[in-house]
């Protein structure tokens, strides 16, 4: 048995993930959001949690210095492989987001579709100074919260992944528990592929969004404004906010 670390990309994980989500799938339509934000901008962008590149190498084809930033190794090593695929280039960082350091500065850090949300509450602040400390002087964050409409805690979903190698990896999807007071919500998935099993579980948290603008403020960010959904007027619900600040 192998049980991994916390909000955690092992390697049937990423696999999965990869296979499910290929470089240039857009999720609600992010992609097209970040490319028409970003080439507008100079400088570099910083993509925290970048994982196989499903978001970063659309961006590098279109012109945009991307160097991505991931704390699984298993998700940086695919991504490697997705940009010889690709025919890209890209600088990785493998390491917590709260204790990396480079001595790049960003014009640009991006955490698209909910990643930030995979943050322990307690080190969103560790994190936020970490980015503001390797922002360029009027540099800018983007971050994507999400809330979580569809969860149903005690769901249970089971199903059969084929890989594209033909091996199949067993996946039970299960909702744990939401706990409206410390706004989060609990999930375990488990993989099981021949002798391999993994479980990765999941807390994902969620914010008001006058919590966060406090947040924000107290950590002496300026110029902060918000967009849902990334403006698709057809999503009624709210999933998706995009925070948007800067230094």
């Amino acid at each position: 048995m192998k049980n991994n670390k916390k909000n955690y990309y092992g390697s049937l994980s990423s696999l999965v993930y990869d296979q499910t989500k290929p470089p240039g799938t857009s999720i609600d339509g992010d992609i097209q959001f970040y490319t028409n934000e970003l080439i507008q901008r100079a400088g570099i962008v910083l993509e925290a949690g970048v994982g196989n590149g499903r978001m970063a190498i659309p961006l590098l084809r279109k012109g945009i210095e991307v160097i991505g930033l991931d704390n699984s190794e298993q998700m940086l090593n695919i991504y490697k492989q997705n940009l010889i695929k690709y025919n890209m280039e890209s600088e990785l960082i493998l390491s917590d987001l709260k204790e990396f350091k480079t001595d790049l500065k960003f014009e640009t850090i991006i955490m698209p579709n909910g990643s930030f949300c995979l943050l322990d509450r307690e080190i969103i602040t560790l994190v936020l100074n970490n980015f503001k400390a390797h922002l360029t002087e009027n540099g800018r964050i983007y971050l994507d919260l999400i809330f979580p409409i569809s969860f149903k805690p005690g769901n249970i979903h089971e199903y059969d992944f084929a890989c594209e190698n033909g091996d199949i990896i067993k996946i039970k999807n299960k909702s744990i528990s939401m706990d409206w007071i410390n706004q989060k919500t609990y999930t375990e998935l488990e993989y099981t592929r021949n002798s391999e099993f993994e479980i990765q579980p999941f807390t994902l948290w969620w914010y008001g969004v006058e919590e966060f603008k406090n947040i924000l403020e107290e950590l002496e960010f300026k110029n902060i404004k918000t967009i849902q959904n990334y403006n698709n007027a057809k999503n009624l619900n709210l999933k998706t906010l995009t925070f948007i600040f800067e230094k």
